[in-house]
C-alpha cells in the first residue's frame, strides 16, 4: 500500500527546500536528514504543536504565509503520526493500470453512475473511464459552468477515440449547502425521471488541508462537511433511487486516515476545540471509512443487496492540493502560468515526481465500480482490500458517528425496506 503520509511529508519538506534526491527507507523517520528536523517522534510532535499554536496567533497572515511558516514542523508532525512503513524500492508493486484501461467498451451499457466532484481530477478521470464502458454518467458540479466544461471534456475524450456515448451529463450539487444536498434527488429526477435507478454512487468530491478553519453556510467546518457530512446526507437522500439489486456506494477516502491515529474524536467533529489542516483532513478520511462500514452493516441487517466500499486512491496529483497554494483562485492561476519562484518550483517538481497521475489514481475507484469480486465494507488500495488498524474498524465509533451525522445534517438515514 502506498504511504500517502510519507509522500505528503516529502512535499512539505521539498517545499521548504529540505529534500533533494531523498530516498525513502523502510521507516518514515529516516527521511529526516535536514539539520533542523529531528527523527524523534516526541520532537516532531512538539514541533507540530508549536506550529499549530503559532498559526492560531497569526490568523491574519496570508494563506501562503501560513503554508511557508508551518512547512518544516508540519512535515515532522505528519511523519510522526504515520504507522505504516513506506516500502523500499524493491517492495513497491508494479505501476497501477489507468482507470481507462480497466474498462472495456460497451461493458457498462445500461448502468447509471453518479460521481460527485466529477469536474476535475479523480472524478473526471473516473467519468471518462466509465463513459468509455457505455454507462450513463452523471457528474455533479457546484456550478453550471464547471458541469458543462466537464461534460464537454468527457465527450471530447470519447469522440477522439471513436467511442459513441452521448449519455454524459451533470446535475448541480453543493456539498457545503445541506439544503442543496437534500434537494439533489429532485434535480436528478427532473432530468432522468422518477423511475431511473442508480447503479453506482461514487462519493468522490472533497477538500484537503484548508489552512484555516472555515465554516459552511450551515455552520460546519468545511472539511468535515465537504468530505463526510455532505456525502452522508446525499447518500441518505438517494437511497430510494439506488437499484435494489447490487447497487454500489463507493467512498473515496485516503491513507491520511492515519493522521487520526488516536481514533475518532466525537467531541471535536466540527473542530471547535482544535483545528489543524491535516488533522481535520485525516479525521474526515477516517469518517469516510467508518461510514462505509456502518452503511454495510445496516444494509446487511435490513436484507439489502448493497455493496459499500471505501478506498485510498494513492497520492495523486490533482486539484485537491489547491488549498496548499493559496486556495482555488491562486491554484488555477498557477496551473495557467506555472511556478514563479524557487518555493513553487521545488513544490511543483516534487509533486510531479512523487505523485500518481489522476489517470492511474482513479484505477481503484473505477475498479470498484465495475468488478464483481469486491468484498463488502472493505477498504481498498491498489485494487486490493487492505487490513485496517483497530481505531479504523471501531464499530461503536462508527455507530456514534452515524447518529451524530443524522443530528447534524437533519437527515434520518433509514435503510428499512418497509419505509
Amino acid at each position: 500500500m502506498r504511504n500517502e503520509g510519507v509522500v505528503l511529508t516529502a512535499l512539505l519538506l521539498g517545499a521548504a527546500g529540505c529534500v533533494e534526491g531523498w530516498i525513502p527507507s523502510s521507516r518514515p523517520a529516516a527521511i529526516f536528514s535536514h539539520p533542523t528536523i529531528k527523527s524523534s517522534a516526541d520532537q516532531a510532535t512538539n514541533e507540530g504543536t508549536a506550529a499549530r499554536d503559532e498559526t492560531r496567533t497569526s490568523s491574519r497572515s496570508s494563506r501562503r504565509g501560513f503554508f511557508n511558516s508551518i512547512t518544516v514542523s508540519s512535515a515532522a508532525a505528519v511523519a510522526a503520526t504515520i504507522t505504516t512503513p513506506f516500502p523500499s524500492d524493491s517492495a513497491v508493486a508494479a505501476p497501477l493500470p489507468t482507470g481507462l484501461n480497466l474498462v472495456q467498451p460497451n461493458s457498462l451499457t445500461g448502468k447509471m453512475i453518479v460521481i460527485t466532484g466529477g469536474t476535475t481530477g479523480l472524478g473526471l478521470e473516473s467519468a471518462k473511464a466509465l463513459a468509455k464502458g457505455g454507462a450513463t454518467v452523471v457528474i455533479t458540479a457546484r456550478t453550471d459552468a464547471k458541469g458543462k466544461a466537464a461534460v464537454e471534456t468527457v465527450l471530447t475524450y470519447l469522440k477522439e477515440r471513436g467511442i459513441r456515448n452521448v449519455n454524459v451529463s451533470y446535475v448541480q450539487l453543493d456539498l457545503d449547502d445541506l439544503d442543496n444536498v437534500k434537494s439533489f434527488p429532485q434535480r436528478f429526477m427532473a432530468k432522468y425521471g422518477s423511475d431511473q435507478k442508480i447503479d453506482v454512487l461514487m462519493n468522490n468530491a472533497g477538500v484537503m488541508a484548508i489552512p484555516d478553519r472555515q465554516l459552511t453556510k450551515d455552520g460546519y467546518e468545511r472539511t468535515f462537511q465537504s468530505n463526510h457530512l455532505g456525502h452522508f446526507a446525499l447518500t441518505a437522500k438517494v437511497m430510494p433511487l439506488l437499484r435494489e439489486q447490487g447497487a454500489r456506494v463507493i467512498n473515496v477516502s485516503s491513507l491520511a486516515y492515519q493522521f487520526a491515529g488516536k481514533g475518532l474524536d466525537l467531541s471535536n467533529l466540527n473542530r471547535e476545540k482544535e483545528y489543524s489542516p491535516w488533522g481535520s483532513y485525516g479525521a474526515s478520511k477516517l469518517e469516510n471509512i467508518l461510514f462505509t462500514q456502518e452503511l454495510q452493516r445496516r444494509a446487511d441487517a435490513n436484507g439489502l443487496n448493497l455493496i459499500a466500499t471505501s478506498l485510498h486512491p494513492g497520492a495523486v496529483n490533482t486539484d485537491l492540493a489547491r488549498n496548499m497554494m493559496g486556495g482555488e483562485e491562486e491554484w488555477y492561476k498557477k496551473k495557467e502560468t506555472g511556478p514563479t519562484n524557487l518555493l513553487e518550483n521545488v513544490l511543483q517538481s516534487t509533486i510531479n515526481k512523487a505523485l500518481l497521475t489522476p489517470e492511474r489514481g482513479a484505477a481503484t475507484q473505477v475498479y470498484l465500480a465495475i468488478t464483481s469480486d469486491e468484498e463488502k465494507g472493505r477498504f481498498y488500495s491498489d485494487l486490493k482490500p487492505q487490513k485496517l488498524p483497530a481505531f479504523a474498524t471501531d464499530e461503536s465509533a462508527a455507530k456514534a458517528l452515524w447518529t451524530q451525522s443524522e443530528i447534524l445534517s437533519g437527515v434520518q438515514f433509514s435503510l428499512d425496506k418497509k419505509q
